[in-house]
């Protein structure tokens, strides 16, 4: 057997669909079905029961998948740590995560990466979480930043940072100026939304409801930049991620305020294959990353009472 017939059981297992399988291998459906045929001819057992609606592994086939497992990931430790010694700073990077982090999080991440390691290969792969836990488990991408607990099967993860709602208002509303807010007052102000069927919408939603807050939406958009221009010329407030509004905020174009009693912080990780090797490309990525999250969420556009 070759390490590609091995690739495509895998594969095959983790989809379920031997044309999903092919796409992620970037193959022909008839030829990851060859490699199959030619795999089970090979050890002389049915590995893959075929239906109409798919393929599931046989008894055989689950106890190959357990070990093939661990030699693919023994095989790309093998690669990955010789290419290392001879490039120490060369390789390849790939990365998931939300528009919002690739749009507030990750610039700054990226420039100081880019030139402290400027022969190292990035990939940006912009996707909402659930589809980056996919990517990872495809092996597609190396990393991801997504919304914690990411509970699937052959994901590891570790927090990030705290991703913090505040209200944000326009420069001269009566809130405006003010650091902390009771749920009360903003019971007045049309608030502008994410569409409903957003997981962040829904988030946010569960935490303003025991305030009767819900029911006050005026518009409901699909970005949080659309957002932050209607609260900057008075159509209403909003509830967005500390810092989206940063830049705003420090031009004197919104004001912003923590909001009293009320949990507007979900944790944000990486995740990661089990059994991933780190390269030193990967492990220098990390390192830039986790030091750059700190100072970016820690300056934060105003100053709040304690």
């Amino acid at each position: 057997m070759d390490l590609d017939q091995i690739r495509a059981l895998l594969a095959v297992a983790r989809r379920g669909s031997i044309s999903r399988a092919a796409r992620d291998l970037y193959r022909t459906q008839p030829a990851v079905s060859l490699k199959l045929r030619a795999l089970e001819e090979e050890l002389g057992q049915r590995l893959l029961e075929r239906r109409p609606r798919g393929v599931s592994l046989t008894a055989a086939g689950a106890v190959f998948r357990r070990r093939a497992d661990a030699i693919v990931a023994q095989i790309e430790a093998l690669t990955s740590e010789l290419a290392d010694l001879s490039a120490r700073r060369a390789g390849h990077v790939s990365l998931g995560a939300s528009d919002t982090v690739c749009l507030y999080l990750l610039p700054a991440v990226l420039k100081r990466f880019v030139r402290k390691y400027p022969g190292i290969d990035l990939r940006l792969h912009t996707q909402i979480s659930r589809h980056v836990i996919e990517l990872i488990q495809s092996d597609r991408i190396d990393l991801g930043i997504v919304t914690l607990p990411a509970r699937a099967e052959g994901i590891r993860w570790r927090k990030l940072y705290d991703d913090r709602f505040v209200v944000v208002v326009p420069p001269r509303h009566r809130l405006a100026g003010r650091r902390r807010l009771r749920p009360a007052e903003l019971a007045h102000d049309p608030i502008i939304h994410l569409k409903p069927e957003t997981l962040t919408r829904a988030w946010i939603d569960a935490s303003l409801e025991p305030h009767g807050l819900v029911g006050r939406v005026r518009m409901e958009v699909s970005t949080i930049e659309v957002i932050k221009k209607l609260v900057e010329v008075g159509l209403g407030i909003s509830l967005l991620p500390e810092m989206s509004i940063a830049e705003e905020v420090r031009a004197g174009r919104l004001a912003a305020a923590r909001l009293r009693g009320v949990p507007l912080a979900r944790p944000m990780g990486l995740v990661y294959r089990e059994g991933k090797y780190f390269s030193l490309a990967l492990e220098a990525f990390i390192e830039e990353l986790v030091r750059q999250t700190r100072v970016i969420t820690r300056a934060r556009p105003y100053r709040p009472r304690r």
